[in-house]
């Protein structure tokens, strides 16, 4: 073994692994938090994708019960009357949805409708662009529970890189409010990386770990039925999720949610409900769950189980449970910010912007420092490039061809995806970041002037989410207008900075 050597070959292209590896983690990190700052504002984007469905501002016991009664008649014609999940108004999304789901075992599938505010039903509201993004977010698009767990994994690193991060930066409160703009760029990234860290500090400790807990949600009750249940994952479910309505198959009227809700109203005044659920629905073994939004607890919402003749059969006890229950159901809203209004969803998208923010830099010191210390990785610099600004434009093309009619968002977002990392491995230009900044750009500007051509101008929702696209779109495209001159200044500034001695005074910031 001593006389064993290992060919420089194979440890360049180790090095190479390791460093497409890193690339890969941030590349995800990327993707997590980019569509995490968008889905935040689901409902608004619900809204913008189908600014024609018909609104429900309010329900009444009155309307859910004769939706529900519709919804059942629909479903038994199509074949999937197993389960029925009503879908009620927010402030945020006046929108009554309606989904039928089949049994399991049996084919069919499911059916979904929207009601408007006489109890009619019709066809259901597609938006498959922000399902896109949920799917981006919830689980990379990877179906089933690998792409949860994955996504709690990487979770898990985030909060494990900001904890890390912390501790390496032996100036945080020294150099809270320093930034050196217009020189190095390595010196601008570091700052802003560390600063917009150092402010935002206890949000993204709180979304990466509730990030990290929901994603491994499944694990964590697997874990908890082996300890507390002796492997009984039923039980254990049935811990957080309450009683499960029986197989007695006999037939049955719908139950009348009437009665129940006024149970509800009469312990918790003021509560709005969000959802109702009726499972088994039809049958004898019927039950049905009925989740509210209850005013001054930050939990998104309690849940009620009653039997068909409206006998109450279990609480959750989110708002007034144990210590546990009271925790999982705070893990959604804090992760979300659906617990304060439009307000605060927009404080949770630009918070979750400068993330984003701190994932992309953090990449751009890492390879701006190999570059100083004589190890540059083009490739890599080029893979990264094409993360950045790929991303973003993947995402705008997806929506250009939902909103003008021409292709489904999931296939148009991973093509554009792997042609844009096609192109940069071929990539030799320096001009390679603005053609993809620009074009990103000119998508956005696109996108907003389409929606707006085809659906116009009368609902507000929509016009601020186009608000929104023209505002990114000249945050890319302004920066690129500057004039030549003081882009030349620029690059010799960088490229003196770059070319400074590794261990310089200027080029020792504290990077976390």
């Amino acid at each position: 073994m001593a006389g064993l050597r290992i060919p420089n070959a194979f440890t360049r292209a180790m090095l190479n692994g390791h460093g497409l590896l890193g690339v890969i983690f941030g590349a995800v990190i990327y993707m997590l938090c980019l569509s995490g700052s968008l889905i935040v504002l689901v409902d608004q984007l619900t809204i913008w994708e189908r600014p024609e469905a018909p609104a429900v501002s309010d329900v009444t016991p009155d309307l859910l019960q004769r939706v529900s009664a519709e919804a059942y008649r629909r479903a038994r014609s199509a074949g999937v009357a197993h389960d029925i999940v009503i879908n009620a108004p927010s402030p945020e999304l006046p929108r009554l949805d309606v989904l039928a789901y089949g049994d399991g075992g049996e084919p069919g599938g499911h059916r979904d409708w929207t009601a408007d505010a006489t109890g009619r039903l019709r066809d259901g509201v597609d938006v498959p662009w922000v399902e896109l993004v949920q799917q981006l977010h919830f689980n990379l698009t990877v179906p089933g529970a690998l792409g949860r767990y994955l996504v709690g994994i990487f979770g898990t690193l985030l909060l494990a890189s900001l904890l890390t991060g912390i501790l390496a930066h032996r100036r945080i409160l020294k150099d809270a409010f320093r930034l050196r703009w217009g020189g190095s760029k390595r010196l601008t990234n570091a700052d802003l990386h560390n600063r917009i860290g150092v402010w935002a500090l206890p949000f993204h400790l709180i979304v990466s770990l509730t990030g990290s807990l929901l994603g491994l949600s499944g694990l964590i009750i697997f874990g908890l039925a082996m300890i507390a249940f002796k492997g009984d994952q039923t039980r254990a479910i049935a811990s957080l999720l309450g009683p499960q309505a029986s197989e007695d198959g006999r037939p049955a009227p719908v139950p009348d949610v009437t009665p129940m809700l006024a149970v509800i109203e009469a312990e918790t005044p003021g509560a709005r409900v969000t959802q109702l659920r009726l499972e088994h629905v039809g049958t004898a073994g019927q039950q049905v769950t009925i989740s509210v939004a209850a005013p001054g607890h930050l939990t998104r919402a309690e849940s009620y189980v009653f039997s068909s003749d409206a006998k109450l059969k279990h609480k959750a006890g989110f708002t007034n449970g144990n210590a546990g229950m009271r925790i999982y159901g705070m893990l959604t809203p804090l992760h979300y910010g659906t617990y304060g209004g439009l307000p605060l969803k927009i404080i949770y998208a630009v918070l979750g912007a400068g993330l984003t923010l701190i994932v992309a830099t953090g990449g751009n010191i890492w390879l701006a420092r190999r570059r100083d210390q004589g190890r540059p990785a083009p490739l890599l610099e080029r893979l990264w490039t094409g993360l950045l600004w790929g991303q973003p434009l993947a995402l705008t093309f997806a929506a250009i061809g939902e909103v003008a009619g021409l292709a489904r968002p999931l296939p148009v977002y991973w093509t554009t995806t792997l042609l844009v990392w096609v192109a940069m491995l071929a990539a030799t230009s320096e001009y390679v970041t603005r053609l993809l900044r620009s074009t990103a750009g000119a998508a956005l500007l696109m996108l907003a002037g389409a929606h707006v051509l085809i659906n116009g101008l009368e609902n507000r929702g929509s016009i601020g989410i186009d608000l929104l696209w023209f505002t990114l779109a000249l945050a890319m495209l302004l920066p690129l207008w500057r004039s030549p001159s003081h882009r030349l200044n620029a690059t010799v500034a960088s490229t003196q900075s770059l070319e400074a001695p590794v261990g310089s005074a200027k080029e020792q910031p504290s990077v976390s």
